[in-house]
């Protein structure tokens, strides 16, 4: 279920035990985030427990927001510059129950939420990792309570150390290699969707059978038949009023031949 700007209105809203203005969005297996600009800025928190999201990002500008609350979905990434440049004001944020996986959504969270008092990542992947707890630590300085226990200032020390170190150098290298294998994982799965055009076909040979008659079709080969050059080729763009007419011309001849 998409979560639609009339989902959001009929939304509960409630004054929760911490005295925030909430708003729950819980149970509806919601995929993605989306149309929140309905709530004009009217709550401390979100709850969208129990959905279906994967990525924690596009939220528009939330200067109230304060709390946020993810547990029970399935986010893997999050898009910290989002956070950072719109819900400048986080101070809590929950994502118990979760899919993440590297340390570098660590520091995605780290660079977005400069204000984070709190964080729950319990049941992530993550928590298992090696040093986790000092890196999240150290990476996230302005944290207070981090998995629902307080952190000391021994702790932080320990991550400082931990930091300095040539463990935690390679540790950082590490985590600068995920993050990269994360945005070309990224990138190449955009790559992937088709984006469906009226009247465009997807591929060259496609859109020359979309795009024009079958009258046209004999006459633009008759005409490529009869060129006795590239240039006389090209000039046969202007034998029609389709603005594409010169690129689905040229893709046809250089991919399926005449």
């Amino acid at each position: 279920m998409r979560l639609s700007a009339e989902i959001i209105s009929q939304s509960e809203q409630r004054t929760n035990p911490l005295g925030e203005r909430e708003i729950l969005i819980r149970g509806l297996s919601i995929p993605s985030i989306e149309h929140l600009a309905v709530t004009r800025d009217l709550f401390d928190a979100i709850d969208l427990t129990d959905n279906l999201i994967t990525k924690i990002t596009n939220f528009p500008k939330l200067n109230r927001l304060s709390s946020l609350s993810f547990a029970g979905n399935v986010v893997d990434s999050v898009d910290g510059m989002n956070l950072k440049k719109n819900v400048p004001n986080l101070k809590n944020l929950n994502l118990v129950g979760n899919k993440i996986q590297g340390l570098h959504v660590i520091s995605s969270i780290g660079g977005g939420c400069p204000n984070l008092e709190t964080l729950a990542l319990v049941g992530n992947p993550v928590t298992k990792r090696q040093h986790y707890r000092l890196y999240t630590i150290n990476k996230i300085p302005s944290l207070k309570v981090l998995d629902f226990m307080k952190i000391k200032d021994a702790e932080r020390a320990k991550a400082q150390r931990l930091a300095m170190s040539s463990a935690g150098a390679a540790l950082e290298g590490d985590v600068q290699v995920e993050a990269r294998e994360a945005a070309a994982t990224t990138n190449a799965n955009k790559s992937d969707v088709k984006t469906f055009t009226p009247g465009e076909g997807q591929s060259a040979k496609e859109s020359f059978v979309v795009n024009f008659t079958k009258e046209q079709k004999i006459e633009i080969k008759n005409m490529i038949a009869n060129a006795n050059s590239p240039a006389e080729i090209g000039g046969l763009s202007n034998v029609s009023k389709e603005a594409n007419f010169h690129q689905l011309l040229l893709e046809f001849i250089l991919k399926i031949g005449m």
